[in-house]
């Protein structure tokens, strides 16, 4: 099992998170020969790593913030929380990584945000106080998205590991922000000034209890839509597409895997092929009624590896468009599909240069509508813009772009 969330963002350890020499790179499966549109304009800056957004019917955005983590700071190894002989955990920065080179340090706190960006200019962080966990090098988990409605959003906050880890982690520190972990938590609004969030959902437990994808318990909550009369939401460390209603989680359908060439440095012999997970990071309905959903893969993150599948209404997985890399989200717009790449050249290249494609069914082959981006995420289309963050990984230094659709 791989540790907390390196499903979504992918083996960053390996990834090269600096945000300057990041060169320029065609994605795999080719692209169309129409020079993109590189007139991104910046909107929103000084975010937290931020991941998915939405937009609101009346054109204001709003921005799921992973955060900064915190000061509560534990080492994790293969087993959870690492003790020392004494029988006391083991601070942080008193390890020596070669010597214990499976150790991490992860750092929690109540960084996670909400930021609104006004349709008439500006931004203003309208929620405070989620749960962060900073695991180190720009990789972070907490909000993940956000849905619209009224005066309320649904906010999903990731996790990225077993669920006993979120209750590991509130008894170490005796904090009960952590209970909000793989979570979608109901915030709405009273008046001006009164905030109130609620727990809505837990997908922890329903990890526990269900385990749509068998494998092993796992649970990182990651894209949530409006839908019908509920909600479609992705969680990539359980790898299934849920439905939520009313309080009540339900399976969508369970993505397949795949197989990949293993990397050189496995030690493997040449051509050995190696099982990936699908890692759903996205799902929407599609204008035929159908569920489409963006799959990021899990490692080793094979280039030209992502597809967007197609679940139809008795739950039957069909590959829909393939040739993608790394895709972190979908939107549907007048008909036409938008997915993010997060990384073009793949997450094992050490470089987060991606891009905003408008996907054709059957094909490997997608039109470019931006690219050079750094660490892209998320999309979200209004008015006949295409709205995506930028800078997942760098706490402080997000953005949101704007692009014009032709």
């Amino acid at each position: 099992m791989q540790p907390l969330s390196r499903r979504v963002l992918g083996s960053l350890a390996v990834v090269c998170l600096t945000t300057t020499g990041v060169s320029t790179v065609a994605f795999a499966g080719g692209r169309d020969h129409h020079p993109p549109d590189q007139d991104g304009k910046v909107i929103a800056t000084g975010l937290n790593s931020p991941r998915h957004l939405t937009a609101a019917p009346n054109g204001d955005l709003y921005v799921a913030e992973s955060g900064t983590g915190g000061d509560d700071c534990v080492v994790l190894g293969e087993e959870g929380p690492v003790v020392g002989e004494g029988g006391s955990l083991v601070p942080c920065g008193s390890w020596d990584p070669e010597e214990h080179p499976d150790w991490s340090e992860v750092r929690l706190g109540d960084t996670g945000s909400i930021t609104k960006v006004s349709r008439k200019g500006g931004q203003d962080r309208i929620v405070t106080g989620l749960p962060s966990v900073d695991l180190g090098g720009g990789e972070s988990t907490g909000p993940s998205d956000v849905s619209v409605r009224g005066n309320t959003l649904m906010v999903t906050v990731g996790l990225g590991a077993p669920p006993e880890m979120r209750d590991a982690m509130v008894q170490l520190f005796d904090d009960d922000t952590y209970e909000d972990l793989a979570t979608v938590q109901e915030i709405s609004f009273r008046g001006r000034h009164r905030v109130i969030i609620e727990e809505f959902a837990d997908l922890a437990q329903f990890e526990t209890d269900v385990n749509p994808h068998p494998d092993y318990l796992d649970t990182n909550p990651n894209a949530i839509v409006r839908d019908r009369h509920g909600w479609l939401v992705t969680d990539a460390g359980g790898n299934s597409v849920l439905r939520l209603n009313h309080g009540d989680l339900s399976t969508v359908g369970v993505p397949p895997g795949g197989m990949a060439e293993a990397p050189p440095f496995l030690g493997l012999p040449p051509g050995t092929m190696i099982p990936f997970e699908p890692v759903p990071t996205a799902a929407e309905r599609g204008p035929d009624g159908a569920v489409y959903v963006s799959l990021l893969t899990g490692f080793p993150f094979p280039v030209g590896g992502s597809t967007i599948v197609r679940i139809d209404r008795h739950g039957t997985v069909s590959e829909w468009a393939s040739g993608l890399t790394n895709v972190t989200d979908l939107t549907w717009a007048n008909g036409k599909l938008y997915a993010v790449q997060l990384a073009n050249n793949g997450l094992l290249s050490e470089d987060l240069t991606g891009s905003l494609v408008r996907v054709k069914k059957g094909s490997d082959t997608h039109k470019v509508i931006a690219d050079d981006l750094f660490a892209p995420y998320g999309v979200a289309v209004s008015k006949g813009h295409a709205y995506v963050t930028t800078g997942a990984v760098v706490p402080g230094g997000g953005e949101v772009l704007r692009f014009r659709l032709h």
